[in-house]
């Protein structure tokens, strides 16, 4: 099984949105995409479906951009999964028409509630990505979002 890669990106822009989150002020379109590496139109398209999810405002004009609907603390990773992926979250039945055993589709309705389980419980103040610390000059390892 994989995440969907807009998920993933959805989960790392609204980490950048929530490290700003303290300051008030909106972040544009074209900075949170160039720090992720991503195209302009393709982020707003992710942020256009976390937007009816609540989870992010969006202001217009000249000074427009995004910012959190709520504060970081209150925003899970299941409700991200959740707003890109819908109600299957990530894993879905494999199907065959329906013909699986009623085992199987347990099995698979265990997992999805095992999964929306964990994610319930980190919150995306969990994903703000750290910066260096100028007086030890280490900074965060790759894999840290």
């Amino acid at each position: 099984m994989r995440l969907p890669l807009k998920t993933e990106y959805a989960c790392q822009v609204m980490a950048q949105l929530a490290k700003n989150h303290g300051d008030g002020e909106v972040q544009r379109v074209e900075e949170l995409a160039r720090a992720e590496g991503l195209s302009a139109n393709y982020l707003v398209q992710i942020l256009t479906q976390l937007k009816p999810a609540g989870l992010v405002i969006s202001k217009r004009g000249k000074y427009g951009g995004y910012l959190l609907a709520r504060d970081p603390e209150d925003i899970t990773l299941a409700e991200i999964a959740q707003a890109m992926e819908g109600q299957d979250l990530i894993w879905t039945s494999p199907g065959n028409g329906g013909m699986s055993s009623p085992k199987v589709r347990s099995a698979w309705q265990q997992a999805n509630q095992d999964l929306h389980a964990v994610l319930a419980q980190v919150t995306l103040s969990a994903l703000i990505p750290e910066t260096a610390d100028p007086e030890t000059e280490e900074s965060t390892p790759d894999w840290v979002i």
